[in-house]
This record gives C-alpha cells, structure tokens and sequence, in this order.
C-alpha cells in the first residue's frame, strides 16, 4: 500500500487531510470530458454521504486542481497541482479515479467512473469506517 500523506498540492498539503478526511481525487482533461460529467453528477447525488463518510474531493484538470470540503459546502481552494501529486497518477489515463483513506494509504485507484454505491460501499467495507458506525451508534 502506498503512502501519500507527505503529498503536497501547491499550497494545499494532503497531510492535513491525516486521520481527518477521506480524499477523493478526480483527475480529468477537461471539464466537460464525459467521464468527469459523469464522475461529478454521481459525486454531487451523494453530498449527505460525502459529509457522512468525512470525505473530500480534489479535482485535477490538467496541470490545475480545485478543492471541495463537503462539510462547509464550499470550493475551499485551487491551484496548481505539484509533481508528487502527478507522480502518483496515471500517466497514461486521461481520467482516473483515486480514494485515499485516513491513514493516508491509496484505497482504491481507478480509470472508470466510481459509482457512489461502489465508493460508499469500499469506506464502508473499511475498519476505520466500520468503528465509527460502531461509536455513532452508541
């Protein structure tokens, strides 16, 4: 299993994210390429369990990156995505998918769109995941 947390996005540190967020990364040509179109609406179905499984989304545009905290319900910040960050995608997917998990570690890194049953079913499948419903429902 890799471990990114020491990954830096321009002025955005991943490592902030440790034992805090889930990360969601979404990396795409463009916009408007059907896989990210596709990958957002099933990302923006599901705001109530992105806050609910603590997680965040960094979406990658070509050299560019923008970031969304669910919880504040607000584009928190964007920039330029550094070359640690591009070392650990595909280069050779134009579209590409990656969950990073509180521990920091790679969960799960795709090139096909991940639906929201599958991404919520992988957290949910996941230890960390599974002590918090234990706690929360108690």
């Amino acid at each position: 299993m890799s471990f990114i947390y020491s990954l830096q996005m321009n002025a955005q540190d991943l490592k902030q994210h440790r034992w805090e967020h889930r990360v969601l990364i979404v990396k795409a040509p463009s916009e408007y390429s059907k896989e990210a179109q596709a990958q957002l609406k099933e990302i923006n179905m599901s705001q109530e369990g992105m806050i609910e499984r603590k997680l965040v989304l960094y979406t990658i545009i070509n050299d560019d990156f923008t970031f969304m905290n669910y919880e504040s319900c607000k584009l928190d910040n964007k920039g330029k995505v550094s070359e640690k960050v591009k070392n650990i995608l595909n280069p050779k997917a134009d579209f590409e998918v990656l969950l990073i998990g509180l521990d920091g570690g790679i969960k799960l890194q795709q090139t096909t769109v991940l639906t929201k049953k599958a991404l919520f079913n992988k957290i949910d499948s996941m230890p960390m995941r599974s002590n918090e419903l234990r706690r929360n429902k108690n």
